[in-house]
């Protein structure tokens, strides 16, 4: 029968995902979660497996509890242009307070296409990401903010690059860059609506 843990087994996974975001899989050592998590190294082995099943776990919680909430906005059932706009203006003002980014882009960045398991994560990411996009496209264009014929396949997909791109600039603290590159974003879009495709 195995011994029950005498700590929180959510609050200690969380504390490993701020860990492994702030610094990355490579230079976070088990002794680092030791220290970090409060808990010895059996403790940490009984309740997650070994560091790279820890690690994940912290990925999927993270696209889970912070990408998705985040997100939430583009799913409205009434979810439009205007929506969009500011979902992407509150998203370049969070970067501006979040010093260490996206821990999935940052894990994919250091794992790149070798770690299917952390391709995984990135793919749902950008798949959740283009789904909210295009339910907002999708009712603009039903409410004649975008004109029918609009590339809808390539507006999402240059906005959800675009998001990854304010996550980059806004990590590297280029604050101008993503700013003016989002209000272009926006001057687009407003070129696409109804009277304006010829």
């Amino acid at each position: 029968m195995a011994r029950k843990s005498n700590f929180d087994r959510d609050e200690k996974l969380i504390e490993a995902m701020q860990l492994f975001w702030q610094q990355g899989y490579a230079n976070t050592s088990i002794s680092d979660l030791v220290a970090h998590l409060g808990i010895n190294r059996f403790s940490i082995y009984n309740a997650f497996g070994d560091k790279y099943a820890l690690y994940q776990e912290a990925l999927e919680y993270y696209f889970e509890h912070t990408s998705k909430p985040a997100a939430q906005m583009l799913f409205y059932p009434e979810a439009d242009l205007h929506t969009l706009e500011s979902f992407l203006l509150a998203f370049v003002e969070r970067q501006k307070q979040q010093q260490f980014g996206c821990f999935i882009q940052n894990a994919l960045l250091e794992h790149g296409p070798r770690d299917q398991s952390v391709q995984g994560v990135g793919n749902k990411l950008m798949l959740h990401l283009s789904d909210g996009v295009t339910h907002c496209l999708s009712n603009a264009i039903k409410l004649g903010q975008l004109h029918p014929q609009a590339d809808l396949s390539g507006l999402v997909s240059l906005i959800v690059t675009h998001i990854q791109g304010i996550r980059v600039l806004g990590k590297a603290a280029q604050y101008g860059y993503l700013e003016t590159a989002t209000q272009a974003l926006f001057g687009l879009l407003k070129s696409q609506k109804l009277d304006s495709i010829h």
